[in-house]
């Protein structure tokens, strides 16, 4: 039996309290005292010399190291041909150049349209953290405590998870936002004209901006050790850029948008790269020389792409004419390992749970799809008290 997220909530807010519905009326409310950010229309920025973050650079984990633990694991795990949970997920905007989903801890956040939900993957239980009252979700993001939110109208909006309430607005573009990406108490969101903003949540401004591409930036991510920002636009490029310098590398090669992309955890100058329905590859990069190294083609769209260190492994999702999953070798190049998990249609975002056991997809068959990709296959399913399958 399927359901859909908003029959969870409905069903949640049934067992609930009048105190508690007077308390979920109030996380939807958005303060009117929360002031808008002056737009800074000016390119040359001046750069605060004195704004330094002390990185921790050391990311790579122990278990990358142990060969001998890995190949243990891998003989171990089970990866899952059919979804362990499906969720309807109604009124999913079809546009490849969103990013409307990410998972961290016991948390999945989703954008359907005008509304922003919280599914806790412990208890079941989901809530309506926001909606709009016109336009439509653009861009989430998970950092922290916080929940970010990018909205078709230039706004981002900061949500207190553990508050339970809005803390911040941003008003630092003029169209869509439709990425986001985090580094330490940086937001750094892209626009559909292409441009690109830092806003630091200690400052009142933005604390610099990049512009460079020529269409909308529908990918950005900062690199493990932070030292660089990769984004990707519809004008088929990436760009590397570095928060002290306004220039960029501009890597060239595919023929369509850029969406997919993610940084090697345990290679800290290489990227991989996805391109769009024209391009149907995968590309790997020396961002440090700014060189490709290898090149896979995968015969659809590439919609998402994760890097997995617990494996040195990689999953992509995939759009025309595919509209699968994908689990790639990732060292020593690129392998095709497995195709795992299939949608009715475009799978166009992916998210993977912080200990890399499992991997949920969002497709625009209005579908939201749980699959194991790393335990043992004694631990493949487990039934939720709402019995959603």
């Amino acid at each position: 039996m399927r359901q859909s997220l908003t029959s969870l909530i409905d069903a949640h807010n049934r067992e609930q309290d009048n105190t508690h519905n007077t308390h979920n009326t109030h996380n939807r409310y958005i303060s009117s005292n929360i002031n808008n950010i002056e737009y800074n229309t000016e390119y040359n920025i001046n750069y605060n010399t004195n704004y330094n973050i002390n990185y921790n650079t050391d990311y790579n984990t122990d278990y990358v190291n142990n060969v001998e633990e890995r190949s243990k694991r891998v003989e171990q795990r089970y990866i899952a041909t059919t979804p362990y949970k499906v969720l309807d997920a109604p009124g999913v905007l079809n546009d490849y150049y969103l990013n409307i989903l990410d998972w961290k801890e016991d948390y999945v956040a989703i954008a359907l349209r005008e509304s922003v939900f919280l599914y806790n993957t412990e208890t079941t239980e989901v809530s309506e953290v926001y909606a709009m009252g016109s336009g439509y979700i653009s861009s989430i993001k998970l950092h922290g405590d916080m929940l970010f939110i990018g909205e078709s109208i230039g706004a981002i909006r900061a949500y207190d998870m553990v508050k339970e309430e809005f803390v911040g607005e941003r008003q630092s573009h003029y169209t869509r936002v439709g990425a986001l990406s985090a580094n330490q108490s940086i937001i750094t969101s892209g626009e559909k004209e292409g441009m690109i903003v830092n806003n630091d949540l200690r400052c009142s401004k933005a604390i610099s901006k990049f512009t460079g591409h020529t269409q909308e930036v529908c990918g950005l991510k900062w690199s493990p050790n932070k030292d660089y920002l990769a984004s990707g636009s519809n004008d088929n490029t990436v760009k590397i850029w570095k928060m002290s310098s306004p220039m960029a590398t501009t890597l060239t090669g595919h023929s369509s948008a850029v969406k997919a992309f993610d940084w090697c955890k345990w290679k800290t100058n290489v990227l991989c790269t996805g391109g769009g329905a024209k391009d149907k590859s995968l590309r790997l990069w020396d961002v440090v020389g700014g060189k490709e190294i290898k090149r896979i083609a995968t015969d659809s769209q590439v919609c998402t792409l994760t890097y997995l260190s617990r494996y040195k492994e990689m999953i992509t999702s995939h759009g025309y004419q595919q509209n699968d999953l994908k689990l790639w070798k990732a060292t020593g190049g690129i392998k095709l390992i497995k195709a795992f998990g299939t949608h009715d249609s475009r799978v166009l975002h992916t998210a993977v749970n912080t200990e890399e056991t499992s991997v949920v997809s969002l497709g625009s068959d209005e579908s939201l799809k749980f699959w194991k990709i790393g335990e043992s296959q004694s631990e493949k399913v487990r039934r939720s008290s709402l019995n959603i399958r």
